[in-house]
């Protein structure tokens, strides 16, 4: 994705977020937005057939959605902006306001080795620790890191791991 589409998709996510008043609504706004989501990729061909007015695209989205003001509306502005193309980034960028209202935080961690669900727990509590919000971990084995933990929140790279390790001291030794 271009660099300025996912900037796009911030800011409609953004307005979107916007249209809820509580992390409860944001929740349920969101929830919707992933369901519609969902339906439309029944119609992928009617809605990026550039030989269907926009307008017939408006009125179906309008007449499938009627029952959800909010997200008929933010469809209806993405036709109407003809950025619908946008509509996966920004539900992915909605759940990431949705995270951070909510306090969480997801992170990767590769591991040497499988890690038994109380060593998870610990990782988990750590990253909880550092970051000071809620971490939702999803667990990797990566055999080439020989032992230690790698840990990407965001753009937070904790890696403590053998293999970086072993790099730093080569290079110490080298200089």
């Amino acid at each position: 994705m271009k660099s300025t589409d996912r900037i796009l998709a911030q800011r409609y996510a953004r307005a979107f977020d916007a249209l809820s008043q509580n992390a409860l609504q944001a929740q349920e706004h969101f929830v919707a937005l992933c369901a519609a989501e969902k339906a439309l990729q029944q119609a992928r061909r009617f809605m990026a057939d550039p030989a269907v007015p926009s307008v017939q695209k408006t009125a179906f989205v309008e007449d499938l959605f009627q029952d959800d003001p909010a997200v008929k509306g933010f469809i209806c502005v993405l036709l109407q902006a003809k950025r619908y193309y946008l509509l996966p980034a920004c539900v992915q960028e909605a759940g990431a306001l949705l995270d951070q209202r909510q306090g969480i935080v997801h992170a990767k961690v590769q591991t040497a080795f499988a890690l038994t669900e109380e060593q998870k727990q610990r990782v988990q509590t750590a990253l909880s620790r550092f970051s000071g919000l809620q971490a939702q971990a999803e667990y990797e084995v990566d055999p080439a890191l020989l032992g230690g933990v790698r840990a990407q929140m965001g753009d937070v790279l904790i890696d403590g791991t053998l293999k970086r390790r072993f790099e730093k001291l080569r290079e110490e030794l080298t200089k």
